[in-house]
């Protein structure tokens, strides 16, 4: 349950217009209280900086001179920066209390709520505030579900060059797009055959990997998430997947002629494609292209297998392509990740088949 709420903006002393993390301070705050739930923004006549602030097609609600009657209010200085999520939590900590005050003033009270990688409301008044803002924005980035690698190396990469990212006029979905050519590009080193091409092609692999962070990250600072970059990252991993360990099953063929790298390779990919293609009518049919959505990838177990799911996470398996490339062992990695790909490919039938089961249980009871 979520309380309506209006987002009052105070124009304060300090510029509401200026830039932090690729989106103007009062754009900011507007764009987070609508995420939460917000009906409007109320920001006095004279207040013409912050009104020019937003005018834009993200904001979807109107911004009005006063509150309208009834309406709770969270009031907030125009050139305060917080947590994206900090609005939401107060919206439903007051929609649980029917005691609360119909007016908050952010800038009067302890306003930290215990969300993975909060932080306190900042205000911005000089280029060093506006640093630490930026920087405490783009920690808040990180996410719970990360796996291992992408915890402690990819994240520290991502987050560097999004912060760069962010200031030029590419769009999420633009880097999504040659995020993806990265990884084909990988492939089709990998292909090649030989221990440099193979290398190299596992180097690409990682970073795209490492890269295919700062579309999410770009999309979450900037509000400008969408269902087709959902479905570009998603789609773009299984490409890049897909791509590189049937250019690795090529390539270890070609210098070989062992067919067991085929037979490994086809496994690999024909394992993940079934489970692609589960996957993703799942996802269709509950309109959304974000795979963390599909109740596997929401902490499913997956049985005797569950003890080393974490080296299946994408982020885990593909620095340890990169390392077995660089070991010259590319081919036995190949062959356990074909096993690994038939234990997801079970965990997802497992998952489905629950599904059906809960489908019909539902049925029965209507």
């Amino acid at each position: 349950m979520t309380a309506t709420f209006a987002l009052e903006l105070d124009p304060g002393t300090a510029d509401p217009g200026r830039v932090v993390a690729g989106l103007p301070l009062a754009l900011r705050l507007a764009l987070d209280a609508q995420q939460a739930g917000a009906e409007c923004i109320v920001v006095a006549t004279d207040a013409s900086a912050i009104r020019d602030s937003l005018r834009d097609a993200r904001l979807r609600i109107p911004v009005l001179e006063r509150k309208p009657a009834g309406l709770r209010s969270l009031r907030v200085p125009a050139n305060f920066v917080v947590h994206r999520g900090l609005f939401k939590s107060i919206a439903e900590r007051d929609a649980a209390d029917p005691e609360s005050p119909p007016q908050r003033d952010l800038a009067q009270q302890d306003s930290l709520h215990d969300a993975p990688y909060s932080f306190a409301p900042l205000a911005v008044i000089d280029d060093a505030s506006a640093r630490a803002a930026e920087k405490r924005l783009f920690h808040a980035l990180r996410k719970p579900q990360d796996g291992w690698t992408s915890r402690y190396l990819n994240r520290y990469i991502s987050l560097a060059i999004s912060r760069w990212l962010v200031k030029t006029p590419l769009l999420p979905n633009q880097v999504s797009v040659g995020i993806l050519g990265v990884g084909l590009a990988g492939a089709w080193f990998a292909a090649q055959g030989g221990y440099g091409n193979l290398l190299l092609g596992a180097f690409l692999f990682q970073a795209q990997s490492v890269l295919d962070g700062c579309d999410g990250e770009m999309s979450r600072v900037t509000h400008r998430g969408s269902r087709t970059g959902e479905w570009l990252d998603t789609v773009g991993d299984d490409l890049t997947n897909y791509g590189f360990f049937s250019g690795a099953a090529l390539g270890l063929y070609k210098v070989s002629q062992n067919p067991l790298y085929l037979a490994a390779g086809a496994i690999t990919v024909i394992s993940g494609v079934i489970g692609s293609g589960l996957e993703y009518r799942y996802l269709i049919k509950i309109g959304s292209g974000d795979l963390l959505k599909y109740p596997l990838s929401q902490g499913q177990g997956t049985g005797k297998l569950s003890f080393i799911q974490p080296l299946f996470k994408r982020d885990t398996f593909v620095f340890l392509t990169l390392c077995a490339a660089a070991l010259s062992w590319v081919g036995p990695m190949l062959c356990v990740f074909a096993a690994g790909a038939v234990g997801v490919l079970i965990a997802v039938l497992k998952t489905e088949l629950r599904l059906l089961r809960e489908a019909r249980a539902s049925e029965v009871a209507r």
